[in-house]
């Protein structure tokens, strides 16, 4: 049996659904909120419709537990998923779950309106939110918190414990298209003038990054076997991160307590496994790098820890990645180089291969990107560069009034 009763311009209806295996009854809720303008006569009518739409869903089992908190469903919905999504993605959400479980988390499925979100999107959008900066979030992050608000409420509406998916019914910032951040010629040439005097283990890193646009966490999960020395190749099979979780916690052997751990995986695309043909400049950097990390190998005698990983720590371990970002950022500010980071000098990679005239599918394969599309949308405004570089080449080779005046 349905019941109706009104709240604040609302109808909150209830059916009930007899008594479960403990005698506790059984109550399934959903809220109707008349649209604006409509008759006492029409609210009525609609009303008794929207009470036996629900009521025949609930009958139908269509309508499972409306009652549970979006926490403990989210909670649900990551340990189902956990598998299946990038580590580094599972981490970002469990982020992003804290702010939201902050805001409306203690809120029953059944209850969530679209005003718990769009009141909390406009909180995200005020200043403090962010403790690093004391600023608001930016409309992208914000629009990372909608994203997993809508996946996870998608689910519950698939499972029918609730009516509709509240999150499709909120205005969302746009997001601006960032600029991208990269070294012009003339200052890659001169980091690389820079990086000539470097202890070898960062100028080998931070060159191969410059010369091949690979990605930090591709470049820490680089094996000695992934290089081909003979036919100028290297190969991206993985990426390494690091990623702090209570799941990766871990006491070392020599009885260090360590917050997070590296992760390795795949590319998450196919196209993010590639094989990138670099010059003899680079391979004689690598024989040269080798050779050092033979030498430290030696020397650390039963102190190093077994590893094929080219970048390591002084013992062997895996380097941390965001140890080359730090010394990118120092070395930036002590040469007066524009602030970059290993992303950037990627960009970098791309933008010059852009600006040489390299067609974008080859751009993209180098890239790793799993679309063309990708590499033109970042990169646009430097393709309107070359594209009216080349339109000036066109013009002077067919140059008609020269030839006009030559005939």
């Amino acid at each position: 049996m349905a019941m109706t009763r009104e709240r604040n311009g609302s109808f909150e209806i209830k059916v009930s659904l007899g008594y479960d295996m403990q005698g506790k009854q059984i109550k399934k809720y959903m809220t109707w909120k008349p649209s604006p303008g409509m008759t006492t006569k029409q609210t009525e009518k609609e009303l008794a419709r929207q009470v036996f739409l629900f009521e025949d869903r609930c009958r139908s089992g269509l309508i499972t537990d409306g009652n549970i908190r979006f926490a403990d469903f989210a909670e649900q919905w990551m340990d189902t998923h956990e598998n299946n999504l990038a580590p580094s993605t599972f981490v970002r959400y469990r982020v992003l779950l804290g702010r939201i479980n902050a805001a409306f988390g203690h809120v029953k499925l059944g209850k969530l309106q679209s005003r718990h979100l769009q009141e909390f999107y406009k909180n995200l959008a005020e200043n403090g939110i962010n403790k690093r900066s004391g600023k608001k979030l930016s409309d992208t992050t914000i629009v990372h918190h909608h994203r997993l608000i809508r996946v996870i409420l998608g689910e519950a509406y698939k499972q029918g414990c609730v009516l509709r998916n509240v999150a499709t019914l909120v205005t969302l910032p746009k997001m601006k298209q960032k600029d991208i951040v990269f070294l012009d010629e003339h200052n890659a040439l001169k980091l690389c003038s820079i990086l000539s005097s470097a202890p070898i283990k960062w100028k080998t890193a931070l060159l191969l990054l410059l010369y091949t646009g690979m990605r930090r966490g591709e470049l820490v999960g680089l094996e000695w076997s992934d290089i081909d020395f003979d036919e100028n190749v290297i190969r991206i099979r993985r990426t390494a991160q690091y990623l702090v979780l209570p799941k990766y916690e871990y006491t070392s052997g020599k009885g260090e307590r360590h917050k997070g751990r590296i992760i390795e995986k795949e590319p998450k695309t196919k196209s993010g496994s590639r094989c990138l043909t670099v010059d003899d400049t680079v391979i004689g950097l690598l024989r040269e790098y080798r050779k050092w990390w033979l030498e430290q190998k030696l020397s650390n005698g039963d102190r190093w820890v077994k590893t094929e990983k080219l970048f390591i720590r002084e013992d062997g371990g895996v380097m941390f990645p965001d140890s080359i970002t730090d010394f990118a950022v120092k070395l930036a500010k002590r040469h007066g180089l524009p602030a970059f980071t290993p992303h950037s000098l990627r960009h970098t990679n791309i933008s010059l291969m852009i600006a040489a005239g390299v067609d974008l599918v080859t751009a993209a394969g180098r890239a790793g990107h799993a679309q063309v599309s990708t590499t033109a949308n970042i990169y646009a405004h430097l393709i309107q560069s070359a594209n009216a570089r080349a339109a000036e080449k066109i013009g002077d080779i067919l140059n008609y009034r020269r030839i006009e005046k030559q005939a």
